[in-house]
């Protein structure tokens, strides 16, 4: 396992960078140099000057003479002295936060590969922390507290495996019919997963199934409020959206789209919800934003072709898309696109934390969301247990604690 820093094509050791909590200001910069010295000097008290008499004689300053100066000098001393104090206390107030790198940075980031397998990351150096295979084909996965444990869907093979992290497969269900993707309720109490037109209520231990919910055709992409009461599910055949209440397992509503519906993604509030669509012929594909209140369309746009997995920042400023060969960046803010020359299989960003995650096959990398500069590339390497090589297509984490 590699890392390089700024550009993605050297391979060097991850670039270093503060501990997630390190600010910059916050009372701890140190003191600037003053002009003439490195600290503030308090004046000095001339010595009582002589002058020159009308007649050209030099002779010591008269009382009033010396009662001015005098004067004089107590007020440049007072003057210095509440320079050094106003100066002193604008170094004990604390300065504004400013986060160096991410808000938030989670330490570990659990890679999906095509294959079945699962390698935890650490985050900062790169270093494969456990690999584990569920070995089956996979089509999503979601981790539960902590990463106690990991929910991989293999989807062709129409099963959910649940694997912790360093001890392998501890439980598996079989259901018999294709599935897609996964989410698990903010409480860790319900894994939903969508697959052959349903979406299936499970629980997470021991697996097993409490309910099935119908939807459109074909659904994939699926999320859940930040407060677990909705799940949007995207129905790649119908071109359709379904809106279903998790206490009931029911649908609430249908939003139509059009197209193909992929992946779905909440704003971190939960104002809006993301929705990426393929479309038919060279038509390029779109993201469009559902208002979760009122539960329709407010808009769409075109970001290319071939759009799949979207991903939020904490702000909600920018929304990342995955294309076929680049990457879409949508400033909420302005309406407006950029591209990223990054070839990726699916890309993920983790509550709270800046940094976009991108699955690129044999690679993962950092992208600072800031100004998308690349942090790190991770090179995975490694085969699974029957020998075929790692491809990461996918990047979960832990949820938020609480």
């Amino acid at each position: 396992m590699h890392s390089t820093g700024r550009s993605p094509a050297s391979v060097v050791s991850p670039p270093e960078r503060p501990a997630p909590d390190a600010l910059v200001g916050a009372g701890a910069a140190a003191r600037p140099a003053v002009a003439g010295g490195s600290r503030l000097d308090a004046p000095q008290v001339s010595p009582v000057p002589a002058r020159k008499s009308l007649d050209g004689r030099t002779t010591l300053a008269g009382p009033v003479d010396r009662c001015s100066d005098l004067c004089m000098a107590i007020r440049r001393a007072v003057l210095g002295i509440a320079v050094l104090v106003c100066c002193t206390l604008a170094f004990q107030i604390p300065a504004p936060t400013i986060v160096t790198v991410a808000g938030a940075q989670v330490q570990k980031a659990y890679v999906i590969a095509r294959g079945g397998l699962v390698q935890v990351l650490d985050t900062h150096t790169g270093a494969v922390l456990t690999h584990d295979d569920t070995g089956a084909w996979t089509t999503g996965a979601a981790v539960s507290a902590e990463g106690r444990r990991v929910y991989v869907v293999n989807g062709w093979a129409g099963a959910v495996t649940a694997l912790e992290p360093g001890a392998g497969v501890v439980d598996r269900i079989d259901t018999g019919v294709q599935l897609a993707q996964a989410v698990l309720s903010p409480d860790g109490e319900r894994l939903y997963v969508t697959g052959s037109g349903m979406v299936a209520v499970l629980r997470p231990e021991p697996l097993g199934v409490l309910a099935v919910t119908r939807v459109g055709r074909q659904p994939q992409g699926i999320a859940i409020a930040p407060d677990g009461e909705e799940l949007y599910v995207a129905n790649a055949q119908d071109g359709t959206v379904s809106v279903v209440d998790t206490k009931s397992a029911s649908v609430i509503t249908t939003v139509e789209l059009g197209g193909l519906p992929q992946q779905v993604a909440f704003a971190p509030d939960g104002g809006l919800v993301y929705v990426s669509s393929l479309h038919l012929g060279d038509k390029p594909g779109t993201i469009t934003a559902i208002d979760a209140r009122t539960r329709k369309a407010v808009w769409s746009m075109p970001v290319g072709q071939g759009a799949g997995s979207v991903a939020v920042t904490p702000d909600s400023r920018h929304v990342y898309v995955a294309l076929d060969r680049t990457v879409a960046v949508l400033d909420t803010a302005t309406g407006t696109t950029s591209t990223l020359d990054l070839a990726v299989k699916g890309l993920a960003i983790a509550p709270g934390d800046r940094r976009v995650f991108l699955a690129a096959g044999k690679t993962t990398t950092l992208l600072d969301s800031a100004d998308n500069s690349v942090l790190a590339t991770f090179h995975l390497s490694g085969l699974n247990d029957d020998g075929r090589g790692v491809e990461a297509t996918a990047v979960a984490f832990e949820p938020p604690p609480g």
